[in-house]
């Protein structure tokens, strides 16, 4: 199910104290609408970090984990489109010893990172664990994502708009005066002085989860994705 809360605003005023606003009686209304969906993939970055004396052993004992890193994520079904493992540093690390008063060197330090794209959501706490069984001692970001980000956000933007224009219109036929039409219109806020009228609704809109997508101890839960839209009107 994927909800939909809307919040509108809007602010009566007949003389101009901002350069954004008219110096004719006008409006000046707000809409906001906030999308919830449910993701459809996670991206995951992990990384493994080994330390030692020897720079070849080092490096070598962080190819082979991230080897099987690799490998265990292609039997799940990842396309290599969605595994990236190029990323790799190394530094000498120090620590300070407090009876010498000195920095020492305790070894190389190699890092590798490991970013992984995964479709099948379900998957995600066995993968997660695989990593860590072999040898990956790192989780560094994970995100759940919605691949229709962008189609969602302009449909939340035009419904602010909508709802700004509906807040004019109410709040017009409410102090009986007659709208006459747009001033400025933004997705952003206008330089006003004052904090608008709020009301609220909100609206159920039908839309189906993921079908591979299966609640677990890793429940990501629902995305919201929200716009605003800002509107001077013209009053008489």
């Amino acid at each position: 199910m994927k909800t939909l809360s809307i919040l509108t605003a809007a602010l009566l005023s007949t003389s101009a104290y901002a350069t954004n606003a008219p110096e004719e009686p006008h409006i000046y209304v707000k809409g906001e609408a906030s999308v919830t969906t449910m993701p459809d993939h996670v991206l995951l970055t992990v990384g493994i970090t080994e330390i030692d004396k020897n720079l070849i052993a080092a490096k070598k004992q962080t190819d082979t984990t991230m080897a099987s890193a690799i490998s265990l994520v292609k039997k799940l079904g990842v396309a290599d489109a969605d595994i990236n493992a190029g990323q790799i540093s190394i530094y000498r690390d120090n620590q300070y010893n407090r009876e010498t008063g000195k920095q020492e060197f305790t070894g190389f330090k190699v890092s590798r990172t490991l970013t992984i794209k995964l479709s099948a959501i379900n998957k995600y706490p066995e993968l997660l664990q695989s990593l860590v069984n072999n040898g990956i001692n790192e989780i560094r970001q994970t995100q759940f994502l919605a691949s229709n980000y962008d189609e969602l956000h302009k449909k939340a933007q035009k419904l602010a708009i909508k709802q700004a224009k509906a807040a004019a219109k109410e709040l017009t036929d409410d102090f009986d005066v007659e709208l006459k039409g747009l001033y400025s219109a933004s997705l952003s806020p206008l330089d006003m002085p004052s904090v608008p009228y709020m009301r609220s609704e909100k609206v159920m809109m039908a839309d189906g989860a993921p079908s591979n997508y299966v609640p677990d101890a890793y429940h990501a839960g629902e995305i919201t994705i929200s716009a605003s839209s800002y509107a001077i009107y013209y009053i008489d």
